[in-house]
């Protein structure tokens, strides 16, 4: 897709526009001067904010709704046997996808950062912004809400875009950044990816897509991501968390505190930047940060706007997010859901002291299928581990698993289908001093509501 073939007034059909990504790409059409039209399932704050800014919204299917449109767009939520997709491909207007929507708009940036990775995408997307802001007015599209915006985007007025890239069905590769970050690479999303070479091969062409005169970030403290980048064709700028000091952007020392790093120091693209704080916890924290470091550095930002940024950053949502306390425990909610983000957070959760006690909800019954091994290993800093049922999400269980199994092989496990059940065993075993963790990508957040801010 090119906005530039469609002329400034051009109507834009949107099939799921009151999703949180569909209406914020909406909103940038708006900004520009196109016509935006849509359907979605039900009124919501999002279309109404839309049908304030000139958008035409239904609520029903007809194709007297397609008068005059120009192209449409369709959610990934809406699947072919709709009646809306069903009237436009009996049309001969163009359908595309999200993501080759968002891909065109991206182009139209003179910088746009697109950050990928199979952990930490939200929260690196959320502190490049931060430290964007230091220097201008960028425009960026999460997967998560920013806490200091209260949304998952915001369109600025400046030259500067930055956004979630996820390679879930290589939607990725509809992306064509001027800076491509890859944060790391471990086999995930088993339903379609089936080895981490494919994987690989995904993320090499995700970098590809800046073009020779573009630039990739990559970690190569993760032996894929370093892989998948030996095929990039561009500017390689490599970063390591651990210190390696072959990479183009190393930490060179850190002190923590309670979790925080309190101070610490980057060399970066021949630079030494020093005094960088943090407010949110975790060593995972500051591994995003060197990618953000790369980023500004890329971009122009001065070593001052780099530290303002990152010590403005206040998170996302379900980010090992502070929900407040209940029977004494301090709770948190976080959204890991593969056995690498469960080892981090419930490291993280360990320097607050105390037990920690982890309610964890499998996401996908192929994840925990293929990736079950892993999901065993991961609760090692956990004191007292409680399953959920799984969430299904878009999948049948055909494996025949559940969360049960992982009980003989996790310590102080118990597996409870139900929300009730869990809350009950909560109110039986929590202490004052505890440390709570909420933890799945599913609707298991519901359960954080009991914390008591």
């Amino acid at each position: 897709m090119m906005l530039k073939d469609l002329p400034k007034g051009s109507k834009i059909y949107f099939v799921g526009i009151g999703g949180i990504s569909m209406s914020s790409l909406a909103h940038i059409l708006l900004e520009r001067g196109y016509a935006v039209a849509g359907y979605d399932r039900q009124p919501s704050e999002l279309t109404e904010m839309l049908k304030s800014l000139g958008a035409e919204v239904y609520y029903d299917t007809d194709a007297s709704h397609l008068s005059g449109v120009s192209a449409a767009v369709f959610s990934a939520a809406f699947g072919e046997e709709h009646p809306e997709i069903i009237n436009i491909r009996q049309t001969s207007i163009p359908l595309y996808s999200r993501a080759q929507l968002l891909g065109a708009i991206a182009k139209e940036f003179k910088c746009s950062i697109g950050v990928a990775g199979t952990h930490g995408k939200s929260s690196t997307t959320a502190m490049i912004y931060s430290m964007l802001c230091c220097g201008g007015d960028p425009t960026v599209l999460d997967g998560a809400v920013i806490t200091k915006l209260g949304s998952q985007y915001k369109i600025g007025s400046g030259d500067n875009m930055v956004f979630e890239s996820c390679e879930y069905k290589d939607s990725f590769l509809s992306f064509f950044p001027h800076i491509a970050v890859v944060l790391n690479v471990s086999l995930d999303h088993t339903d379609y990816f089936h080895s981490i070479e494919q994987m690989r091969d995904s993320f090499t062409q995700f970098m590809n897509n800046t073009g020779k005169d573009g630039y990739a970030v990559v970690n190569i403290d993760s032996e894929d991501a370093k892989s998948a980048s030996n095929g990039y064709k561009g500017k390689l700028v490599t970063f390591s968390p651990s210190g390696n000091k072959q990479a183009d952007c190393y930490l060179t020392h850190s002190e923590f505190y309670k979790g925080r790093a309190t101070d610490f120091g980057v060399y970066c693209l021949g630079r030494q930047i020093d005094n960088l704080s943090l407010s949110v916890v975790g060593v995972h924290s500051v591994a995003n940060s060197l990618a953000a470091i790369a980023c500004g550095v890329i971009c122009g930002l001065t070593d001052e706007q780099i530290r303002q940024g990152l010590a403005s950053y206040s998170g996302i949502s379900r980010r090992f997010e502070y929900k407040g306390t209940y029977k004494g425990a301090d709770v948190y909610s976080d959204y890991a859901h593969h056995p690498d983000e469960i080892k981090t957070t419930l490291h993280t959760a360990k320097y607050l002291g105390g037990r920690v006690v982890t309610v964890f909800q499998p996401h996908t019954y192929s994840r925990l299928h293929d990736l079950f091994d892993g999901f065993c290993d991961s609760f090692g800093e956990s004191d007292v581990t409680i399953f959920a049922e799984t969430y299904s999400a878009r999948e049948t269980n055909v494996y025949g698993i559940s969360p049960a199994d992982m009980c003989p092989r996790v310590k102080n496990s118990v597996y409870l289908p139900t929300f009730e059940q869990i809350k009950q065993h909560l109110d039986n075993i929590l202490q004052p001093g505890d440390t709570l963790i909420i933890m799945g990508a599913g609707n298991i957040d519901e359960l954080s509501k009991i914390a008591i801010k």
